[in-house]
């Protein structure tokens, strides 16, 4: 991990993130070079940790799922040739699902997604993405992002004085847990930091985000406002030094308590006698005053510790009404807006951005219902979850897709790789659009989930490449062997002459053979990406319905080129379709079954986070400790699943024999 910290006295001023490339996350006096990397369950029960919906919520989505269910929703006519439907039974209550077929370079498909998400309105979608692929969730052509979000935000270097008081002070910060935040909100809250005054500086310090990170999203009417993701927030903090407390008086306190919390002061006066650090003296003699009119029935109570900077201290007691109108540490009048006596004051250098909660996206509700959003219930990972999944991971040879089979098979699936991705932008569809479209039609027509049901795309392209080595090296050896058996023959006078041309021929022709099988479907996704947005919309529109009957798999000219390969059947298509079957019937039953985008609620409104489903068993489809938390997955009555053509019959013959094994 790269991270670069700079002197306080220089100074960034723009804020700049894309999940492809590094990044200078610029905030007040420090920064960081922020290489962020493509994003990545454990069985652990809910009980308390529930912190979204509660059993109104589930009442609720129960009646939103019969609501769907008898609305009648069916395929448009003129996207039946794209879709197929199938009719599950899951202990006794009806599952629609709708599986649709995609081109990944047309528009047209992206056209067809939107169109039949809004049409049927389901509960859950599904994706053919995997924790691999979470990044193509964000546009490559959107200005770097503003907005942020991490999961670990901490106080680093602070006192021992007091752990309720960190963490009241932390839940007062803008940047919190699960919501969205910017630049701007980070120095405002050195600000708010330094303002408790129990510090004399405030430096924020930004870590870069991992595999295990990814965004999240605030919906709004026309797109999904992204906030990129951060490994952690941490404030460096040095404690605040006062002079020593020489004296210590009590005003405005019940006459009642008053023996009680002179005794209390006159305890920390004797603890700064001994050498303890003023702030943390106070601090503890301001924890120990609430604790003791709580008892008496005081239930919010300010108290303000003056002459600090003096060491001739009074402590004022007041009693308030609200709760944010309590005190947290008692020096807070001693450090109005982050500056007083041995405090170096945070100067924000930062342009303020609007928050990602709009207007527009407070609001959404359901599509089909009206009705307010219903959120999924959750719960964030515990450090020590976290901390198991980085020592997990680390060191993998599977935590990247460096760990190819050979520099051959390498340099071959990354030329197909950039054919196919020229031929989608030939046609203005970047790399992940489908995807994106989904999303966002999830988020407007009522879904609460969106399902990332592939399989890890990195085992996926180690197989396909192990295959196509496989069937390539037996023709590359022996056009090899033959090769040098003809020179070593012709230099030792063994091999006529005559015969020597035709030795060559005989090992080009081995070797070509090896070659072509290989070679051939770049040629055909090359020539695909040449034509013109018409002739490729054309070219990999469908020809025949999904669901005609027919078990034949269905194969786009120029786009499924890749099937050719040897070996790449197998992993690219089969495996696949069972998996995303299994995916798509976990979706449906409320059983763990993959990664998901889930609808929470942040406390200003709609968010969509990624997390893993609780009790997960495929720990390498859904690893603890990625993402967000955990979700509690729920079973629904129809699902719309968007995956590539090719899969489509599979998925569906691999449904209906699990739906009878049921």
């Amino acid at each position: 991990m790269n991270i670069m910290r700079q002197s306080c006295s220089k100074r960034v001023h723009c804020l700049t993130q894309s999940l492809t490339h590094p990044t200078k996350v610029a905030v007040g006096r420090a920064f960081v070079l922020n290489k962020a990397h493509p994003p990545r369950i454990s069985k652990c029960g809910y009980g308390q940790l529930v912190i979204a919906a509660a059993s109104q919520s589930a009442t609720l989505s129960k009646s939103h799922a019969q609501d769907a269910a008898s609305s009648e929703a069916s395929t448009p006519k003129q996207l039946s040739k794209y879709v197929a439907e199938l009719k599950l039974s899951v202990e006794g209550r009806p599952v629609q699902v709708y599986v649709v077929g995609v081109s990944h370079v047309s528009r047209q498909s992206c056209s067809h997604v939107a169109q039949m998400i809004a049409a049927i309105s389901p509960e859950a979608v599904l994706l053919e993405l995997c924790k691999d692929r979470v990044q193509l969730l964000m546009d490559p052509s959107a200005p770097p992002p503003q907005h942020w979000h991490t999961r670990a935000i901490d106080l680093q270097g602070m006192l021992q004085s007091s752990d309720n008081a960190w963490k009241k002070l932390l839940l007062t910060l803008k940047c919190q847990r699960g919501r969205a935040f910017t630049a701007h909100d980070i120095e405002e809250d050195c600000v708010q930091l330094l303002a408790s005054g129990a510090f004399a500086s405030v430096v924020p310090i930004t870590q870069p985000a991992s595999t295990r990170d990814a965004p999240l999203f605030v919906p709004g009417k026309h797109q999904m406002h992204p906030a990129a993701p951060l490994g952690s927030l941490q404030f460096q903090i040095k404690p605040r030094k006062l002079p020593p407390i020489q004296s210590m008086k009590l005003s405005g306190s019940p006459q009642s308590s008053a023996e009680s919390l002179q005794h209390i002061l006159q305890t920390a006066e004797g603890q700064s006698h001994q050498g303890m650090s003023s702030v943390t003296a106070l601090i503890q003699a301001h924890d120990s005053i609430q604790a003791c009119l709580n008892e008496e029935g005081c239930r919010h109570v300010k108290i303000a510790f003056n002459g600090v900077d003096t060491g001739k201290v009074s402590a004022t007691i007041t009693e308030v009404e609200a709760a944010d109108e309590a005190s947290i540490t008692g020096l807070e009048d001693s450090a109005k807006s982050g500056k007083g006596w041995g405090i170096h004051p945070f100067q924000p250098r930062s342009q303020q951005v609007p928050s990602l909660h709009h207007a527009e996206s407070n609001n959404i509700t359901d599509g089909h219902t009206g009705t307010s959003f219903q959120p999924m219930q959750w719960r964030p990972w515990s450090q020590q979850e976290m901390d198991a999944s980085q020592a997990s991971t680390s060191g993998r040879s599977d935590a990247s897709p460096s760990s190819a089979v050979n520099p051959f098979t390498n340099f071959v699936t990354q030329t197909y790789a950039k054919y196919q991705r020229e031929a989608g932008e030939a046609v203005g569809v970047a790399s992940g659009e489908t995807w994106r479209t989904a999303i966002q039609a999830a988020a407007q027509h009522g879904a609460s989930q969106v399902h990332l049901g592939d399989k890890p795309a990195i085992a996926m392209s180690q197989r396909m490449s192990q295959g196509i080595w496989n069937g390539t090296a037996p023709y590359l050896s022996a056009a090899l062997l033959l090769a040098l058996a003809t020179l070593a023959s012709s230099a030792t006078h063994v091999l006529p002459s005559e015969l020597f041309p035709v030795a060559t021929a005989v090992s080009l022709g081995v070797l070509s053979k090896g070659l072509y099988s290989v070679l051939s479907p770049l040629v055909e996704i090359r020539q695909l990406s040449l034509l013109s947005p018409q002739q490729i919309e054309e070219a990999v529109d469908l020809k025949e319905p999904l669901q005609n009957g027919s078990k034949e798999l269905v194969k786009l000219w120029g786009e499924d080129a890749l099937l050719s390969w040897p070996g790449a059947l197998e992993p690219v298509i089969h495996e696949r379709d069972v998996h995303m079957a299994n995916t798509i019937w976990a979706a449906a039953t409320g059983t763990a079954g993959s990664p998901a985008f889930v609808k929470t609620d942040d406390g200003t409104g709609q968010t969509w986070q990624y997390m893993m489903p609780g009790n997960a068993v495929d720990s390498d489809a859904c690893p603890s400790g990625h993402g967000s938390g955990v979700y509690k997955p729920r079973g629904v009555q129809s699902v719309v699943a968007i995956v590539g053509s090719a899969h489509v019959r599979g998925i569906i013959a691999e449904l209906q024999r699990i739906s009878k094994q049921a």
